[in-house]
């Protein structure tokens, strides 16, 4: 149980991000010219937004990916384009964004939301997102994973964290008393900086007591994660940030 004796919310609706916002920062075109030894195969979602599909990827999990973005609300018939490849490199779910786009924290943050969300439908964690231009040019690649902990709780890694990280804050969270395998959730993230996120239940970011009780818990496991500071956040059941506050 988290401090304060609150059960943490694991019912996650919505990314963080609001949609009609997220849709002006998706670049209308994308070049796709094929590329040696790449090919290119579309599959329509809906009537006017697609999947490209490329390497190992299938037309199957091409339409699965599309019915997951568009269950997360993310495709809605605006003529939007996202391309899916299989291969060496793993599983890799492109996203076009208008110049810069990219660069702010709360974008990144939403495109790991939708590759938590989507990764099971493609064939399961972990995934890479990136976000490209509307050249195809990478200019940001983000790791969307899953450790599980015990049958039910999770700790889930994004941006540069790792699984081994993932792991050893999932063993130093078990060893003070927060995961004990009653379907918990905890998020992992490392983009400019090293950030753990708790799923908590609605008002707990106003209590307290309860934030200070996640601010030594944070304190106590910052070690397995590489040490302080750690940005703390508390998210409500929709992954929309309630509370953030850095813990030195």
């Amino acid at each position: 149980m988290p401090p304060g004796g609150k059960r943490v919310a694991t019912t996650l609706s919505i990314y963080g991000i609001g949609l009609l916002l997220l849709a002006t920062l998706v670049t209308g075109a994308i070049e796709l010219v094929q590329r040696p030894r790449t090919k290119l195969t579309r599959v329509p979602i809906g009537s006017h937004d697609e999947v490209y599909y490329y390497h190992a990827a299938t037309p199957e999990e091409a339409r699965a990916l599309g019915a997951a973005l568009q269950k997360t609300g993310f495709l809605n018939d605006r003529g939007t384009t996202v391309l899916l490849s299989k291969g060496t490199g793993g599983t890799l779910v492109s996203f076009a964004l208008n110049d810069g786009a990219w660069n702010h924290p709360d974008t990144v943050y939403s495109f790991e939301e939708i590759g938590r969300r989507i990764a099971t439908s493609i064939g399961g964690f972990p995934i890479k997102v990136r976000l490209i231009d509307s050249h195809r040019l990478l200019h940001k690649e983000l790791t969307v994973g899953k450790h599980m902990v015990g049958s039910r709780d999770a700790v889930y890694y994004l941006g540069s964290a790792t699984e081994a990280e993932a792991s050893a804050l999932a063993q130093a969270l078990r060893a003070a008393g927060f995961l004990r395998d009653q379907g918990d959730a905890v998020v992992l993230s490392r983009n400019d900086a090293m950030a753990i996120s708790f799923i908590v239940n609605d008002g707990v970011w106003d209590r307290p007591d309860a934030v200070a009780g996640l601010e030594h818990l944070v304190r106590k496991v910052a070690p397995a994660v590489g040490g302080l500071p750690i940005q703390l956040r508390l998210v409500d059941g929709a992954m929309e940030p309630r509370k953030s506050l850095t813990v030195q």
